[in-house]
């Protein structure tokens, strides 16, 4: 079975290797890994800290780094090669240790803390490219830098590359241009030097076991496996937790707003492909609680920490924000915002472009104003529309009824609003899925209306691909579905629910274990688990052969969604296979309460494939299900 793509997103690789390391372990292997260790710690790990880096894989002599900037990526392979150039003067030539280096620019998939594809194959054959001392870059790399570094780079021309299809053209950077000229310094990130504590814990490894591996040629082993003496109890890349704002206005009332305000700047961060934004709902339980920023970052595997507070005072309101390492405790910076409300806008993207630049830096400022475009200049609007969140995330028909008017009323206030149109097509899904409307396919319809709209409006609105995925499924139009599935992807990869469509298509099309997996990866950025990515899961499970599973996941959800329709259908049905009869036929009972008119026949009808839904059905009828 394929495995599932967990999270794309584009990155700068560069690999480096020291080059002739063969031959110097063959004359003086002791004396080779005391000079690489002391190299790694002494040079290397404070010019990756430096320049925002992370060490993904190391093997034998060779380091592969992921960047979130190509112009930081060079500027760091510059560093490297002159400190490498200085750190060799007056050493024998026996001795000397000389950098090659490769850098590429494209889309990776990332899982866990590796990252795979062609751009880190690409990367790994330019480092074998390049003359010792040199750093050759891609096109890709070159056109990011060219106008910001002045470095005089060396046209190669088109370059083949083992296992790479399309020849790859290349410039290079020699040991000789690198001598002089000044590159300008990166923006300081103000990190503590972790990567520095792992870098040199590697080189301890590397000590211990080089020269058994030839680079390139095997496995690279994940820099953690190598780093057994640094423990790492939080991520060390670019991952942020939003926390929730808290509501300083005096009145419960307002929580709406506080809540809505985060979201959206949750929402608009997870838009920048360098960071990795855990999402609204993944910090929930930490609402109202005053804990340091290393427990939090602790439990949430995330590397910063954003808090803030919002207080509306009539026509006017206070935002202040600050922002943690989660590493160290330290309060990078803090700020505050007083604005009319009518630059509630201005105020979302001052925030969001100060914690990206403090993050990430040398982001583009158009890519800042993509991720953070103003849904419409229309405050009522706006508030209206973080009412009718509200209201249809309480799950019951009278939330979703309520949210369908205010929803409503914002597109009148503001017709070019991108995202009521999109609220408003989830909803409509909703109704439709959750058993409310008498008339469902109407309303499938019209969420396919509106989310088509929204995305006239803004090609960019991630929730109303997410919509029309799962309504593609749901109308048997599955290369639709997946290919809304496949570009909300492209648009947020870090969105729990942006997963959870993708997940939902994948089940319907009959790639369970991938939809397992998608909807795992889901639940770990945001364990606030609705309804009906309960039921998919609970379905996947099911046919899976994971009974425990299903039963664990549908018997929690629910308790908390006790009138949501479907989900004691499959749970009876794990319980049938478990041979738990009696927990089956309350569970059943149930569910035809809540489904008189239902059979197994018409249960699961959205799969592509008609043998699972069989499957299906035939652990419903075990059940008690005719």
């Amino acid at each position: 079975m394929t495995s599932p793509i967990t999270n794309r997103r584009l990155a700068t690789i560069l690999f480096a290797d020291v080059s002739g390391y063969s031959r110097m372990m063959r004359a003086d292997e002791e004396r080779t890994l005391v000079d690489l260790r002391a190299h790694l710690a002494e040079l290397v790990a404070p010019v990756i800290e430096r320049f925002g880096g992370r060490i993904v894989k190391t093997v034998g002599d060779g380091v592969m780094v992921e960047f979130g900037s190509a112009v930081e990526a060079v500027r760091s392979a510059v560093d490297l090669q002159r400190g490498m150039a200085e750190r060799n003067e007056g050493v024998p030539a026996e001795r000397r240790q000389t950098f090659r280096i490769g850098v590429h620019l494209g889309d990776v998939i990332a899982s866990d803390d590796d990252v795979f594809g062609d751009t880190v194959n690409v990367a790994a054959r330019l480092q074998g490219v390049a003359e010792p001392g040199a750093i050759v870059l891609s096109a890709a790399v070159y056109e990011q830098v060219r106008d910001k570094l002045a470095l005089p780079f060396r046209d190669l021309g088109n370059r083949t590359v083992k296992n790479i299809d399309r020849p790859v053209r290349v410039y290079s950077l020699d040991l000789a241009a690198l001598a002089g000229g000044a590159v300008a310094p990166p923006r300081p990130l103000r990190r503590k030097p972790m990567v520095q504590l792992a870098v040199v814990s590697v080189a301890a490894a590397l000590l211990a076991g080089a020269g058994t591996l030839a680079y390139f040629s095997g496995h690279f082993r994940p820099a953690e496996e190598a780093v057994a003496a640094a423990p790492a109890p939080v991520e060390t890349g670019l991952s942020v937790a939003v926390l929730i704002f808290a509501n300083q206005s005096g009145d419960p009332g307002q929580d709406y707003f506080s809540d809505g305000l985060t979201e959206d700047i949750t929402r608009a961060l997870g838009r920048f492909k360098q960071l990795t934004v855990l999402s609204y709902g993944a910090v929930l339980p930490f609402r109202g609680k005053n804990l340091p920023p290393q427990e939090i970052g602790r439990a949430l595997r995330a590397r910063y920490i954003v808090g803030g507070t919002v207080r509306r005072m009539g026509p006017r309101v206070r935002v202040t924000v600050q922002l943690s390492d989660a590493m160290t405790g330290t309060q990078l910076w803090s700020e505050h915002y007083d604005d009319d409300l009518g630059d509630i806008f201005a105020v979302q993207d001052r925030i969001a472009r100060r914690i990206a630049g403090t993050l990430a830096t040398n982001l583009q400022q158009l890519a800042v104003q993509q991720s953070l475009r103003k849904p419409t200049d229309n405050l009522d609007a706006y508030d209206m529309l973080l009412r009718g969140r509200t209201r249809a995330a309480e799950t019951t028909p009278s939330g979703n009824r309520a949210a369908r008017e205010m929803l409503e009323k914002a597109m009148v206030m503001a017709p070019n609003y991108a995202d009521a149109y999109a609220e408003l097509s989830g909803v409509h899904f909703e109704r439709a899925t959750f058993g409310w409307s008498e008339f469902p396919q109407q309303d499938i319809d019209t969420a396919i209306r509106y989310a088509q709209k929204a995305i006239d409006l803004d090609e960019e609105n991630v929730l109303a691909h997410g919509v029309l995925a799962r309504a593609y499924a749901a109308t048997h139009k599955y290369d639709l579905a997946m290919a809304e599935s496949e570009r909300a992807l492209e648009i947020n990869p870090s969105d729990a629910e942006v997963l959870r469509a993708r997940a939902a298509v994948l089940l319907w099309t009959g790639r369970i274990e991938e939809a397992i997996a998608t909807a795992e990866i889901a639940n770990r950025l945001n364990p606030n688990i609705g309804p009906e990515a309960a039921l998919n899961l609970g379905i996947a499970y099911l046919l899976s052969g994971r009974y425990a599973d299903a039963v664990r996941l549908l018997e929690t959800v629910r308790a908390r969604f006790p009138a949501y329709p479907l989900l004691d259908l499959p749970l009876a049905g794990a319980y049938a296979e478990m041979n738990r009869a009696a927990d089956a036929k309350e569970a059943m009972e149930e569910g035809r309460r809540k489904n008189p008119h239902l059979d197994a026949a018409s249960f699961g009808t959205r799969f592509q494939d008609p043998a699972l839904q069989q499957r299906l059905a035939a652990s419903l009828r075990k059940a008690g299900l005719n």
